[in-house]
């Protein structure tokens, strides 16, 4: 049912796995028997095969049909933006990234689950990842007051991992705050053995990794003030004040070259045991509980993001959300609808993740996993799910982020101070901003 991906064999393997997993019987929308085959774009990924199991699991219970046409991770953008611009779409449902979903959501593509099934809301307990799942059209940006556009079909946040070993040695406990995490690292650093922290400030992932320092400090990089019109507020103090601390943690407590070191390289560093602590997405787990890959099999935990000097927890969404194209047949909209629906609900992320995947909602825990270890992770994603924030919530986020990147890179490797980056970063955010078509006002220089 699937394409580019693997033989039959290997689906009924998968089908198998399903079988073995819990069962557990439908509700809502997702109930309905006899529902058309659809149709769904996704991408190659860690969770693919997870996923699939699920897919597997909703045929068994339903005798629906779902398709799944997989594309590698640079391919799919482009698919999705082909079918939901045709007269008639390829694809009955589509797996938008979050980093694409202001474009699909602000061109009008997808149609509004309260359209497909009158007055649908997600079923509780389902994040909505700093409201991405909802799009104000006027306002141009996500709003938890909109219209609802997607359901979350895979989670993917920022948490805080830590080597429970160099922990246990030094009697160090899992730090509440920045400078915890800090003071953590230098006593680390201090037996010259491991690495107190391991940042991921390479100018492909700065952004990215420098965003829940920036919102736990309680700034953005800029706040919707109307209809197309915006406020860039990067440079405030309290956005200098992060970066000098994403800056200090970056530089002080851990390897040389820091303005290097991008993800691949950080779950290398944390896989051998070098690193002892380091912020990376929970998609990361997996690869450090692999023997095959990973030194720490076990000897790592996660926990919740340290906070901002006002209590305040961030952490950058980087999830995939799954949207119904306006383009395909009302019938199909509703059993794209039947089938997410049916996938969203808590007995069926609990099976999600026994199969591998990774949660869309706030209220699993390890109890509701039982007592295996290799679930020890699920708290902590669950406590920074809950703060999840998307730092550019607008069509150009990835001309806005490829824009910054290089303003807060050179800070890190020492080429600008923190003042000069967030100047000149807030600069080039307003001209992204200006020829997306809003009404830009800044801060003064600082």
């Amino acid at each position: 049912m699937y394409a580019a991906m693997k033989p039959r064999d290997g689906r009924s393997a998968l089908r198998a796995l399903a079988v073995a997993l819990l069962m557990s019987t439908g509700a809502g929308v997702a109930s309905a028997q006899n529902q058309p085959t659809v149709s769904m774009a996704i991408n190659q990924s860690p969770w693919l095969n997870s996923f699939v199991a699920m897919v597997d699991q909703y045929e068994e219970e339903t005798g629906n049909v779902v398709e799944l046409d997989v594309s590698p991770f640079g391919g799919l953008l482009e698919k999705i933006r082909n079918s939901v611009r045709a007269a008639e779409g390829t694809y009955d449902i589509v797996n938008v990234n979050s980093l694409w979903l202001s474009e699909i959501y602000s061109g009008g593509f997808l149609a509004p689950l309260g359209d497909v099934e009158a007055d649908y809301k997600l079923p509780e307990g389902v994040l909505s990842y700093g409201d991405t799942t909802n799009w104000d059209t006027s306002a141009a940006t996500f709003s938890a007051d909109a219209a609802l556009m997607g359901v979350p079909v895979n989670g993917n946040v920022q948490v805080l991992y830590y080597n429970t070993d160099i922990y246990e040695q030094l009697g160090l406990q899992p730090p509440k705050t920045w400078d915890d995490l800090f003071a953590n690292a230098q006593k680390i650093q201090e037996g010259g053995e491991y690495y107190g922290f391991v940042p991921r400030a390479a100018r492909d992932s700065i952004v990215y990794n420098f965003t829940p320092y920036l919102f736990s400090h309680d700034a953005a990089f800029f706040r919707i003030t109307g209809p197309k019109q915006a406020e860039v507020t990067l440079n405030s103090p309290e956005g200098l004040q992060a970066l000098e601390t994403y800056v200090k943690i970056a530089t002080e407590a851990g390897p040389p070259g820091p303005g290097n070191i991008a993800q691949g390289e950080l779950i290398q560093l944390m896989a051998t045991g070098k690193g002892a602590q380091a912020i990376a997405v929970i998609a990361a787990w997996g690869q450090l509980e692999d023997p095959n890959a990973s030194r720490v099999v076990g000897k790592i935990n996660a926990a919740l993001l340290p906070a901002g000097p006002g209590g305040l927890v961030a952490s950058s969404a980087g999830h995939w959300v799954a949207g119904i194209p306006k383009n395909v047949a009302p019938e199909k909209q509703k059993a794209a609808l039947a089938f997410l629906d049916w996938f969203a609900q808590k007995e069926r992320q609990v099976d999600y993740v026994r199969a591998g995947g990774v949660p869309v909602r706030g209220d699993i825990t390890g109890a509701d996993l039982g007592d295996n270890t290799a679930f020890r992770f699920i708290d902590a994603y669950s406590q920074n799910a809950q703060h999840a924030v998307m730092g550019l919530p607008f069509a150009a986020a990835a001309e806005a982020s490829d824009a910054m990147s290089l303003s807060f890179n050179r800070a890190v490797i020492g080429e600008l101070t923190p003042v000069q980056a967030l100047n000149q970063a807030t600069a080039d955010l307003a001209g992204v901003l200006e020829r997306a078509g809003f009404t830009v006002s800044r801060l003064p220089d600082l």
